[in-house]
């Protein structure tokens, strides 16, 4: 899978930029705050309908468009598959003054062949996994974090799973809202039993998927840390759902038996829950846990460990996603060299020929041990225009 054709239209720092894309190694070289970033960016919104970086969608449209009667960004994008050709496009449509203190409110509308979907029916028709600088949160950033990364890596591969995961998000949130009606005396605890249903199917689902999808992505994590690290350090990687009793042998239990255990658990924390205002148990609540060598790497791990290990998570999510796909994954790396030292550097470069489309960002070619690879393809970014170089 590879994109040949990138479009952006008042995205970020960008007015207009149409990229003609290569197969292979893209280096995208320029000093900070060029629009490296931006770029990726835009290409990963694509992928999932998100951006990783932005607060609220006005912040992807360009600053001087702000100031048009319908403020718009565009990206898009011709696609090649296995299976075929494809264009998408995310439009996000801002509102002028409606977000308050410079704010802008916007929407986005998404399209697959010039035709508008929704977003089950966008995310995963083209798959991309990104490393960013931020990725050091995903070993030792709070839980949120790390359920993000399993969310938007599911989701990529499944609408089921994400359906099911934006159903469950809003009974969590009508239950939030009952228990804090409770608390207050305007409703009665009896009306829970609706919502812990509801919760407990759709959270079984996503239990049942997250659980299969750590078990196979920890060989893959093992794997590629090993070659990042030259085999001197171990990196296992467990879930840890907020469900009581749970253990490794209920990772392959069926939906249908999670779900019990899981409206269990609702109904026997409801005096909890209605203390705190909130659901305290389900899969909103889950988490990963890193070990390096059997220590738990978010209290242990130095910033250049959790660094290697956040790309060998990004590595093995792209090996996973290939297997679960059968279409390789567009790799975006963001100034993944400039925290490696000399050796994780050489082992990221020896891995550069596996993907169908590999995009690294850089302020140096020089990062590069040896100079940039020859079948490289590079451009030069400088404040939102970008050239080859």
């Amino acid at each position: 899978m590879w994109i040949r054709r990138l479009t952006l239209t008042q995205f970020r720092n960008y007015r207009q930029q149409e990229l003609l894309l290569p197969q292979g190694l893209v280096l995208l070289l320029g000093d900070n705050a060029q629009g490296k970033s931006n770029l990726l960016e835009a290409i990963f919104l694509l992928a999932t309908t998100r951006s990783e970086r932005a607060q609220t969608d006005g912040e992807l449209i360009h600053w001087d468009a702000l100031a048009e009667a319908q403020p718009v960004a565009r990206v898009s994008a011709q696609v090649e598959r296995r299976d075929g050709p494809l264009e998408l496009e995310v439009i996000v449509v801002g509102r002028p003054g409606a977000g308050g203190a410079g704010r802008v409110l916007a929407s986005k509308r998404l399209r697959v062949n010039g035709v508008a979907r929704r977003q089950a029916d966008v995310v995963g028709q083209l798959t991309a996994v990104l490393f960013s600088t931020g990725d050091l949160e995903l070993i030792g950033g709070a839980p949120a974090e790390r359920r993000r990364f399993l969310d938007v890596t599911l989701s990529q591969l499944d609408p089921a799973y994400l359906r099911a995961l934006q159903r469950y998000g809003k009974v969590v949130a009508q239950r939030n809202a009952l228990l804090r009606r409770i608390q207050e005396g305007a409703a009665d605890a009896d009306e829970l039993a609706f919502w812990d249903g509801e919760l407990a199917r759709d959270g079984a689902l996503l239990v049942c998927q997250r659980a299969a999808a750590v078990d196979a992505l920890a060989e893959y994590v093992r794997e590629a840390h090993r070659r990042l690290s030259g085999g001197l350090e171990e990196l296992a990687v467990a879930y840890q759902p907020r469900l009581e009793g749970w253990d490794g042998a209920r990772a392959g239990a069926q939906t249908k038996a999670l779900a019990a255990a899981l409206h269990q658990a609702l109904t026997a924390g409801r005096r909890r829950d209605i203390a705190a205002g909130m659901t305290l148990s389900g899969p909103h609540r889950d988490d990963l846990l890193f070990t390096l060598d059997g220590v738990a790497a978010a209290s242990f791990a130095s910033r250049g460990q959790q660094r290697t290990a956040a790309l060998a998570l990004r590595l093995a999510e792209a090996r996973f996603m290939t297997d679960r796909k059968g279409d390789l994954p567009v790799v975006l790396l963001d100034d993944v060299l400039s925290e490696l030292d000399e050796g994780r550097r050489r082992a990221v470069l020896e891995s550069l020929g596996e993907w169908d489309q590999l995009l690294i960002t850089s302020t140096d070619a020089d990062r590069f041990d040896g100079g940039p690879p020859a079948a490289a393809a590079m451009f030069r970014v400088v404040a939102g225009q970008i050239e080859p170089a």
